[in-house]
């Protein structure tokens, strides 16, 4: 299903940006936020199934990602300006109450947003990336390690956008297929050389379209970086310690919201974090989903559309009734 056949797009004012929205349906809010390197045409399965079940849906590309704003400062791209960006939206679309969900870099936002907007956000799924407030993240092997770790790679400014934007299609492509079902298990975390950049390592998709991702929907995300770069998106892995530091404001944070949590059996976020889903059952008052999906990888909504609209009906379905604008 494509997502333009089903949605209109409006332009969010966010502080000094505007955010580019694709919205559907009419009902409760549901907010859908994509990851790295993506869009919102990530989530093109699941937007008209949840309109249809009478819901409105927002669909925004992430700041600096696709038609939003692209902030030259790394330090504009901390998870409070990102979960800022998502009360921006809800506000303009008039709604009090509304749910989170986020994959990828958008779960770290989703759950932001849990906690600096505990009033407004009355619901929280995350697929792929359990609840574990930064500062308290454990580290795995493959971050400690001293070769080549891809958040490192990502620190320095220009490094990792020079190789991506050389061969935006082909990196796209190769990116996308390395952390899916259809590679070997966690063959992005391959032992390498600390000098190696980021597609060295990286298994080699198969000749013809991934199973997944049509070629000409590849290539609208690869329109989308030739035009707008890497360097926003990369940003992102530039605010771990900006990150850390605010949430720390957020007291116990715990998250008090009905929430849910989905990954795919070769998600490579629990290979670098393999205690994290047991650790935010502890963290989580009211964990209302928390499935795995077989032989699924990290593009969960893309490789899985079915089980993953079907669990987000679920979820909505069973979240108290919203409060509605007055």
């Amino acid at each position: 299903m494509n997502v333009d056949a089903t949605t209109s797009r409006i332009e969010v004012p966010s502080g000094d940006l505007t955010l580019s929205v694709q919205v559907a349906g009419t009902g409760p809010l549901v907010i859908l936020m994509h990851g790295w390197p993506e869009l919102g045409l990530s989530w093109r399965h699941q937007v008209a199934p949840l309109a249809a079940a009478g819901h409105t849906v927002a669909v925004p590309d992430m700041r600096g990602f696709g038609g939003s704003g692209k902030p030259a400062d790394v330090g504009a791209y901390d998870l409070d300006s990102l979960a800022d960006d998502m009360a921006a939206v809800a506000a303009h679309l008039g709604a009090r109450t509304w749910v989170a969900v986020g994959d990828d870099w958008g779960a770290f936002v989703a759950w932001r947003c849990a906690l600096r907007f505990p009033d407004a956000v009355r619901g929280v799924f995350s697929i792929g990336v359990p609840y574990i407030p930064s500062d308290t993240r454990p580290r795995s092997s493959a971050t400690d390690t001293e070769g080549f770790f891809y958040v490192r790679y990502f620190q320095e400014v220009g490094l990792a956008e020079a190789e991506l934007e050389a061969d935006v299609h082909g990196s796209l492509r190769h990116i996308f297929f390395a952390l899916s079902g259809g590679a070997p298990q966690d063959a992005w975390l391959t032992p390498r050389p600390a000098t190696s950049r980021l597609r060295e390592g990286l298994v080699e998709p198969p000749p013809g379209p991934l199973s997944f991702l049509p070629d000409d929907v590849l290539e609208r995300f690869a329109a989308a970086y030739r035009a707008g770069g890497f360097f926003g998106p990369v940003s992102w892995y530039r605010n771990g310690m900006a990150n850390a530091a605010q949430a720390a404001a957020y007291g116990d944070g715990r998250i008090r919201q009905p929430a849910g949590f989905l990954a795919g059996e070769r998600e490579i976020v629990l290979s670098i974090n393999p205690d994290g889903r047991q650790a935010q059952r502890a963290l989580i008052d009211d964990l209302r989903v928390d499935r795995i999906v077989p032989d699924a990888g990290h593009w969960l909504a893309q490789e899985r559309p079915a089980e993953v609209t079907a669990t987000l009906l679920e979820f909505l379905a069973e979240l108290p009734a919203p409060v509605v604008a007055r």
